[in-house]
């Protein structure tokens, strides 16, 4: 028994064939790219936000040209990872009031999920893509069978990534967020669906290595200190190579924690005392020049 081979196997009566490139593939040379989009609540909305929502909802039908598959799936949500994170919160929570409201809520939970049925719903947009959209040339690519699938893909891309942002727009408008699915996404959606769990939705260890993209450092250039003379312990600007521009020597004392209000406050004055009179000594220095040289004139006009 252990050396007979397979003649048959499950996977020989599904629809799919491949997914690659963010796209599924069926066996009859269809290709479909599916959106998952958000929800929004009619109810709690008001009359004014109602009647736009239903505006906008019959623009988005009206601006159809080709055929979309809306797909609602409904499973028993599993929210017991969501009232472990209420268990450490409540644990981890000081403030005796808010402690207590959080211990209300988790009752609160408790008895809902006892007495309704708590449902995890998503929503897909399902855009698909024939071979007899291409007319006469693809009838005859589909006749002969020769039709490579990369061409295949090639070909629905340009045809459906045009609807898929037409979607995108438009359902913008309703306040949804529609996005395209993934590969691994899509396997893991379709192995969900085909391998059905009571709550919850099954994940698929798949190698993260082939889905996930380079590590691209920036090339960010650091920016170099300027030199500092080690005799002097000065700054030396670039501007002029050969002049050294000193720098002020203030008695700033780091503040602690145990220094009064009363000493930070004196050492901040003291610092401003001694960054004024650093001003004024270079003011000084410079108006020394032009006054020397008015000096000079009015000693040669006494002479003359």
């Amino acid at each position: 028994m252990a050396n007979q081979k397979i003649k048959a196997s499950t996977q020989e009566h599904l629809d799919i064939d491949d997914i690659t490139e963010d796209l599924v593939i069926s066996r009859d040379s269809h290709v479909a790219m599916v959106l998952s989009t958000t929800a929004v609540n009619f109810d709690i909305l008001s009359e004014g936000e109602q009647d736009a929502t239903i505006y906008a909802y019959g623009a988005l039908l009206n601006s159809l040209s080709f055929p979309v598959e809306i797909l609602i799936r409904s499973k028993k949500a599993d929210i017991s990872s969501y009232f472990a994170h209420l268990t450490e919160a409540l644990q981890s929570q000081t403030n005796p009031d808010l402690k207590n409201q959080i211990q209300k809520y988790m009752e609160f939970i408790q008895s809902v999920v006892q007495q309704r049925t708590v449902l995890d719903k998503r929503f897909y947009l399902i855009i698909t893509f024939s071979t007899l959209e291409l007319g006469l040339r693809g009838l005859k690519k589909s006749a002969s069978k020769t039709k490579s699938k990369a061409q295949l893909i090639s070909d629905a891309k340009i045809a459906l990534m045009p609807k898929r942002d037409h979607l995108i727009k438009q359902t913008a408008r309703l306040g949804l967020v529609t996005r395209q699915m993934s590969t691994k996404e899509l396997i893991e959606l379709l192995y969900d669906i085909y391998n059905p769990a009571t709550t919850g939705t099954q994940k698929v260890v798949i190698d993260e290595g082939a889905y996930a993209a380079a590590i691209i450092q920036p090339a960010v250039e650091v920016p170099t200190p300027a030199p500092v003379s080690a005799s002097t312990g000065q700054i030396q600007t670039s501007t002029a190579p050969n002049r050294v521009v000193p720098t002020p020597q203030l008695n700033i004392q780091p503040s602690t924690p145990a220094q009064s209000t009363g000493a930070a406050l004196e050492n901040l004055q003291q610092a401003a005392a001694q960054a004024k009179q650093y001003v004024q000594n270079a003011q000084g220095a410079t108006q020394t020049q032009p006054l020397n040289q008015t000096v000079i004139s009015h000693q040669n006009e006494n002479t003359q």
